[in-house]
């Protein structure tokens, strides 16, 4: 018997040497360690409790408060962690997601006024603005998507009535209710942040903005409208290249502000009736930018300090009627942070000074003590609401967070006790619940929990047990606070109205059956599917293209009486087309411009909804070459012939033409051909009646009246063409008058002997026209004609200054050498020959001025500077 249990104490022993070898060959240990001795282990907690202390100090309050928890799990005696976690959790503010919207693709910019409006731009495969009621977490509009564009601006009126949206070049003024466009605002600059330039009057009547004066004209006009329909109430004179840069602007009922960035104003007032102002900065500064207060009281500016130093940051003030809106947390809420341009990427480009931090999938207000807020992806978009935090991200999710009240300090409370295992789990249930995360300790990292494992922790968290940790602290407010605020997800079906719009505008509808009808060309199967296809979508969108590349009007009649919210361009098309069908060419070409729209800008204005789907480029280019060889027939050509011009004018004469394209255009054509016929002498008669025919349709009478002026002119009737000259330049409004109409009266009146006249002419012109270099050198060379070489050479040295075309600088020169020797500026008459043989080396060679067909007196002076 005793050999036996011998035997199976020997088995038991080998059986626990065997596991033991085999759980170290697994553990890569030769031998089991022995385990260490009680206080050695306390050493070793401590010693781990005393790193995570050390790391926690270097680390965000979120993972510094779980690093803290893992301390004291380390070595619940750590009243150093404890200490630390108590202030990290008293003092910190906590933010919980509130309502998250998933948008699934990127947020450019949003805007958010309380209680429930919310405006999201989002970019990625399509670009478009919603509109959310919060309070029912549903979307209620949609504004028109377009292809991978982003959205660089959003800014909407105090009262959400209005809103600007620009994106792929284009500004739009759109209703904020129902997001449809009102008006295209022109080429809005991009060196300005549209947050401090496009601006609403406080009550969302008036709306000003800056814009380039034209496509090719690169000055500022400052336009300020009627907010509702984007009429322009009043606009600015064109300010050029010399006018301080404008950085930021203010809008009220009486006037615009816009601060400059030599810290000077420009006031105009709203009412057209008042003058512009100017108002010089107190001292010579330069600014780089700026951005009003709420109520235009002042500024806040970057001063430039040169270029070692650092900008200055610093408040403008204008009156004594300041606000609070230039502070950090003010200026958060009325411009949200964005990576597209604003004041956040300008003016407050340090996050030291923009009191906001964001980095990657993080944002950190630094006013007061706040947590870090995280997001699933790269933050694009941050705005702050009182308590709500909002956070827009890359993949589209939308989050507003409430921020949670701190705990209250109790008074004559316990010291705190040791933390045993129930008031441990308690704070990391805590930390889970306010940080979002806890400490991994195998990882050695702190992910992050979703809401809904924070809202878990919240409910397993122990706070009788908590309390033996932290006895000061009441935890009521947070209780009480998140209890009253369970987080709200839009449900799946929150953007059926959003993807319904993509749909109509980029989806792929069911049109084989209007396609199959249409190749057929049975009337019956093709009116049939016209009626079927219904009033919009794509069947609808597709049965009217085919419609217009047929011949057939009354197909295109049957889809215009079946089409409802038919945009205005493809309205007017299809009447178009079926006027130059049924042959009302008439018809068919008014109301179109002399330059046609294109299609492509066209759908970056206007919402076309649905309608965008089919391709209409074809039918519109097909009208336009149709109209354009109908209008060719009756334009006068280039250098035209004799033959050319007989043809024209046959074409202009027969009463067929007038029915052809309308009087409106016959009457612009008439004196379009009477201006080109005034050229040759011997079309002074062809002149006149066409001159006569456009003044009795209704055109200008300056511009027929010039036609026959320059046709006497042209014919050697100088008495009866300068007659008409003096009448043009003196009982016709400036507006309507040309600076050759001063230098072809003056001209007339030097050959009908009256040189006194014409110098006086000339004279009245010039005043007239300061800046035009061309009549400078008419001026001049009728001078130089006229005997009164001072006068010529006063005339050619302001031409001169002011700047003469590159085509002409050489005449010019020659010119202001001949009167320079005429004045007896001998000097200077040597330096413009110089400049003259730089331009030309031919002018070096006597022989060349032989070869003009200039005066004698004048090539004479030339002579003179050549030998």
């Amino acid at each position: 018997m005793q050999r036996q249990e011998n035997q199976a104490a020997r088995s038991r022993h080998l059986r626990t040497l065997g596991a033991c070898l085999l759980a170290g060959w697994m553990t890569g240990c030769d031998s089991p360690k022995p385990r260490p001795s009680p206080a050695a282990s306390v050493v070793s907690e401590t010693k781990l409790a005393a790193a995570r202390i050390d790391l926690a100090k270097s680390r965000p309050a979120d993972e510094a408060l779980a690093l803290l928890v893992s301390a004291l799990k380390a070595d619940p005696a750590s009243g150093e962690a404890r200490n630390m976690a108590a202030d990290i959790v008293s003092k910190n503010r906590w933010h919980l997601p509130e309502i998250t919207l998933d948008h699934h693709q990127p947020i450019d910019q949003f805007h958010f006024a309380a209680p429930s409006s919310l405006w999201v731009s989002l970019s990625g495969e399509t670009s478009t603005t919603l509109r959310w009621n919060l309070e029912s977490r549903q979307l209620e509009a949609t504004f028109f998507p377009l292809k991978a564009v982003e959205t660089r601006s959003l800014t909407i009126d105090p009262t959400l009535r209005s809103m600007v949206v620009e994106r792929a070049g284009v500004t739009l003024l759109c209703n904020a209710q129902t997001l449809k466009p009102i008006r295209d605002l022109g080429l809005l600059p991009e060196i300005f942040a549209p947050s401090a330039v496009i601006v609403f009057s406080d009550d969302g009547l008036l709306l000003a903005h800056p814009a380039f004066a034209s496509k090719d004209d690169p000055s500022l006009v400052w336009h300020i409208r009627d907010a509702t329909s984007g009429e322009i109430v009043r606009k600015s004179e064109p300010l050029d290249q010399t006018h301080p840069r404008p950085l930021a602007a203010f809008l009220d009922r009486q006037h615009l502000r816009v601060l400059q960035a030599d810290g000077s104003l420009f006031e105009m007032p709203v009412s057209p009736a008042e003058e512009v102002r100017s108002t010089p900065a107190a001292e010579a500064i330069a600014l780089t930018h700026a951005q009003f207060a709420k109520n235009g009281g002042a500024a806040l500016v970057s001063k430039h300090r040169g270029p070692h130093l650092a900008p200055e940051l610093c408040i403008m003030s204008f009156s004594e009627n300041e606000d609070a809106s230039l502070e950090s947390a003010a200026l958060l809420a009325r411009f949200p942070w964005t990576r597209h341009p604003s004041i956040w990427t300008g003016l407050l480009r340090d996050p030291e000074l923009a009191r906001l931090r964001v980095d990657g999938k993080s944002a950190a207000i630094l006013t007061g003590q706040h947590a870090p807020i995280h997001a699933e992806s790269s933050i694009t978009a941050v705005a702050v609401n009182g308590d709500q935090v909002i956070i827009g991200d890359q993949s589209g999710r939308l989050t507003i967070h409430r921020t949670l009240p701190v705990p209250l300090a109790k008074t004559d409370t316990p010291e705190p006790g040791l933390a045993d295992a129930k008031a441990l789990a308690a704070l990391e249930n805590l930390c889970e619940a306010l940080a979002g995360t806890r400490y991994d300790e195998t990882g050695r990292t702190c992910p992050r929990s979703d809401t809904d494992r924070r809202l878990q922790a919240f409910e397993e968290c122990d706070f009788d047990a908590l309390a033996r940790i932290f006895p000061a602290l009441d935890f009521s407010p947070i209780r009480e606070s998140i209890q009253a605020m369970p987080p709200q997800v839009a449900g799946a079906g929150a953007l059926a109205r959003f993807q319904a719009r993509i749909a109509r505008a980029f989806g792929e509808g069911k049109t084989r059956e209007v396609e199959n009808a249409f190749e057929e060309a049975d009337e019956k199967a093709v009116l049939a599917a016209i009626q079927a296809a219904g009033k919009n979508g794509p069947a609808a969108a597709k049965a009217l293209e085919l419609a217009l590349a047929s011949t057939h009007p009354q197909w295109i009649e049957a889809s215009l009486a079946q089409a409802a919210d038919l945009p205005p361009l493809l309205q007017k098309l299809a009447v178009s087309r079926i006027a130059w069908l049924q042959d009302r060419k008439a018809d068919a070409l008014a109301g179109w411009p002399d330059v046609f729209p294109d299609l492509k800008h066209v759908l970056l204005r206007e919402d076309w909804d649905g309608w965008e789907q089919a391709d209409f480029s074809q039918a519109l280019e097909k009208l336009r070459l149709g109209i354009c060889e109908e209008l060719a027939a009756i334009e006068v050509p280039e250098n035209s012939t004799p033959e050319q011009r007989k043809a024209v004018f046959d074409r202009l004469t027969d009463p067929a033409t007038v029915q052809a394209v309308g009087k409106a255009r016959y009457a612009k054509a008439c004196l379009a051909a009477a201006l080109a016929f005034s050229a040759f002498k011997e079309e002074t008669t062809t002149t006149f009646r066409l001159a006569t025919i456009a003044r009795n349709l209704g055109q200008p009478p300056a511009p027929c009246l010039r036609a026959e002026a320059m046709s006497l002119t042209a014919l050697g009737d100088y008495q009866k063409a300068h007659e008409r000259w003096i009448t043009l330049i003196t009982e016709h409004p400036v507006a309507s008058q040309e600076p050759g109409d001063y230098a072809e009266a003056a001209y007339t009146a030097f050959e009908n002997a009256d040189p006194q006249q014409a110098m006086a002419i000339l004279t009245t012109g010039l005043h007239r026209f300061p800046n035009d270099g061309n009549f400078a050198l008419r001026a001049g060379w009728v001078a130089l004609l006229t005997g009164n070489s001072e006068r010529a050479y006063r005339f050619l040295l302001t031409g001169r200054q002011i700047g003469y075309p590159e085509e002409k600088l050489e005449n010019a020169t020659a010119l202001m050498a001949i009167a320079a020797v005429q004045t007896g500026a001998a000097e200077d008459a040597a330096v413009f020959y110089q400049d003259l043989i730089g331009l030309d080396p031919a002018w070096e060679n006597p022989e060349t001025i032989e070869t003009l067909e200039w005066p004698e007196d004048m090539k004479a002076s030339l002579r003179q500077l050549a030998w």
